[in-house]
């Protein structure tokens, strides 16, 4: 007769361990570096699903301090590429994620984990913000509630994006930075509802405004880098044109000169734009109208890699990138080209500060850039080049509406 063999448990006591000893070692860090303070969750204990908005490097550790029993973090699938992956999966056992992709291995994961009574955290915009607003979610993460039937945790991070802003080279120094849970919402409560009033319940409990706060963040150099986030000029439309030095930022095209403010502002008003993410919003519809209309956008001084869980990125071929409605292409000196179709493209999604990701059949190819190299340009163009495709194949379909 066959021994059963017993299958090995996702949560396990040392993590409880781990994290009881990580509060205690970065709560003084936390405090002494972002001056962050949380407030405890009135929860105890899991299963549970903690969802949070999305602003800082740090994300998960603020997120945590606020509970006291171990939580498995949903992360990106970059991380499982670091040297340290390993060690990071015995201490805490974060569940990998494709961003930016329908992923049912991690999906099947988080489930697993809460039926061994673990607590799990989503930030379901999948990525920090850029401009200071809520990044774009799908209903899959309200799917997801209602699948599990366990309490939801609202949480909400209020002045990360002063403190430490993605496009931001360093940290800066504020008044205010907290976190705290914002809704316990239980099974009970959200049972009847459909997905949709789920799903929109979520987006509103998580969505957070740092300009509107009143605080202050000073630094020296907080506009270094805003360019990450601003690729296009509202006053000539000049595309990378935007650089900045200390605490100011210029279009080297028409000379237009800003400030970024303590409080988050831009002054003057950059035509008419004195938060980022009015601008961001403009440019975001403005690049897809150009690139519809033929333009093409590029980059050198790329750095091409496959990345590969669990292993080292692969360099790949390519100092060149460029996208115009039809395809991403990838070329180098020689002026050897790679051309891959966007409808055979899966995804396209920032990564950290300079990166983006795209899934390609089956492959997950990421292009760095420099200190100064703007990714989210093309996450805009791809997005919004599919999003035309769509409505107009919805237009032009002539079995659209009929059974």
């Amino acid at each position: 007769m066959k021994k059963k063999t017993k299958k090995k448990l996702w949560v396990k006591k040392r993590h409880a361990v781990v994290f009881a000893l990580l509060r205690v070692i970065l709560t003084p860090i936390l405090w002494l570096k972002y001056r962050y303070g949380a407030d405890r969750a009135p929860i105890k204990k899991g299963p549970c699903i903690i969802l949070n908005n999305h602003q800082a490097t740090m994300d998960p550790f603020f997120v945590a301090k606020s509970f006291h029993f171990p939580i498995y973090f949903v992360t990106s699938d970059d991380l499982f590429n670091l040297k340290v992956s390993p060690l990071i999966r015995w201490l805490v056992a974060p569940i990998p994620k494709s961003k930016s992709m329908a992923d049912l291995g991690a999906v099947k994961t988080m489930l697993r984990v809460l039926r061994e009574g673990g607590a799990i955290s989503i930030a379901p915009e999948g990525n920090r913000t850029l401009s200071g607003r809520q990044w774009e979610m799908t209903d899959a993460i309200a799917k997801l509630v209602k699948t599990a039937k366990v309490p939801l945790v609202l949480y909400n991070l209020r002045g990360g994006y002063g403190v430490d802003p993605r496009w931001g080279g360093k940290a800066r120094r504020g008044t205010y930075y907290r976190g705290c849970v914002k809704r316990i919402v239980q099974p009970e409560e959200y049972k009847d509802m459909t997905v949709e009033e789920l799903f929109e319940l979520i987006k509103r409990e998580l969505d957070v405004d740092d300009t509107a706060l009143g605080a202050r963040y000073k630094s020296r150099r907080r506009a270094e880098y805003i360019e990450r986030a601003l690729y296009l000029c509202p006053v000539c439309g000049s595309v990378g044109s935007i650089r900045s030095k200390g605490k100011y930022f210029s279009c080297t095209h028409c000379g237009t000169k800003a400030e970024y403010t303590e409080r988050l502002a831009i002054d003057p008003p950059f035509a008419g734009y004195d938060k980022i993410y009015g601008w961001y919003e403009w440019e975001r519809k403005e690049i897809v109208a150009r690139v519809l209309a033929g333009e093409r956008v590029s980059d050198k001084g790329i750095l091409f890699r496959e990345s590969v869980k669990m292993k080292k990125k692969i360099v790949l071929a390519g100092d060149t990138v460029s996208i115009d409605r039809d395809a991403l292409y990838i070329s180098d000196a020689t002026g050897a080209q790679a051309r891959y179709p966007l409808e055979e493209i899966d995804a396209i999604t920032a990564v950290g500060k300079k990166k983006f990701n795209f899934y390609c059949h089956g492959k997950i190819l990421q292009v760095k850039g420099d200190e100064r190299f703007c990714s989210i340009k093309y996450v805009h163009i791809f997005d919004g080049l599919r999003a035309a495709r769509t409505a107009g194949h919805e237009k032009t379909d002539p079995d659209r509406g009929q059974e």
